[in-house]
């Protein structure tokens, strides 16, 4: 483990705001960023991830299922804005986005630090997907019309490098598409109910972003037309996770609808 500051403004004024057994998550005094501290390290997190991912078959196509609302939307609303091009998914995970994104004539890449992962996509789909971590790649200025990262940012140390990288990669006029949960406000809820809960799924999230604190963070890394958007939600195998699912989704939708886009639901 390994003490840090702020990751979005450098600040070492962290106060303590929940634990989760052995792991705390902090908020900034300064700007109001939620992060693990102290977190593993970089060389833990990497021997983690290596067995992150399931590999049973079943369990592979629970995943792909319990995501296929989530990206089906997320292709539509790429091509709202950028009808085709080259696309790099960070954190590939099996190559179910890539694929839908291929069928629907996309240039495809992916990342994924599971070689678990990697493989399935490669083998099944024919992907490309390199089994590193971001910090390791190297692509070219200019390289991708889109970059997409589902439930990845909160894993990152350095959320703000990444965006920065993301920016440089990305031709004038592209895109960026991030899905991350929200978790604070629910935690918070829960503590004055004095309910038990791991929410943040530490120690493998290693921050907890807002609205404000992500455009914060676009805005430094260089980004300009920022919009936050309900994502739609998973479909989980269970009844209890779907109905959720079901209730709760569209309950957000409604919301943000009726609000003009100013009401927010958080989630994890």
């Amino acid at each position: 483990m390994e003490w840090t500051p702020c990751p979005l403004c450098g600040a070492d004024e962290g106060k303590k705001l929940h634990q989760e057994g052995d792991y705390i998550m902090d908020r900034c005094e300064r700007c109001g960023f939620v992060y693990q501290n102290p977190r593993p390290s970089v060389q833990e997190l990497w021997s983690s991830y290596q067995n992150y991912l399931p590999v049973g078959e079943e369990e592979i196509e629970v995943w792909g299922m319990t995501m296929e609302s989530v990206f089906r939307k997320g292709a539509e609303l790429i091509e709202r804005y950028i009808p085709r091009g080259k696309i790099l998914d960070v954190g590939a995970g099996y190559g179910f986005f890539l694929a839908l994104m291929k069928a629907r004539g996309w240039e495809v890449m992916g990342l994924e630090v599971s070689p678990i992962g990697a493989r399935f996509g490669q083998e099944r789909w024919g992907l490309t997907i390199l089994p590193i971590p971001w910090e390791k790649s190297s692509f070219k200025e200019g390289e991708f019309d889109v970059v997409t990262a589902f439930y990845v940012i909160e894993h990152l140390p350095d959320p703000l490098a990444f965006l920065r990288g993301v920016y440089r990669i990305l031709r004038p006029g592209g895109m960026i598409l991030l899905r991350y949960p929200h978790t604070t406000p629910i935690k918070d809820i829960l503590s004055l109910l004095r309910i038990k809960n791991r929410l943040y799924h530490l120690p493998f999230h290693l921050c907890d972003f807002s609205p404000a604190t992500m455009r914060r963070a676009l805005e430094q890394a260089g980004f300009k037309r920022i919009k936050t958007l309900i994502g739609g939600f998973t479909n989980p195998p269970d009844l209890a996770g779907r109905l959720a699912g079901l209730i709760f989704g569209n309950l957000a939708e409604i919301l943000y609808q009726l609000s003009w886009g100013k009401i927010l639901l958080p989630g994890v």
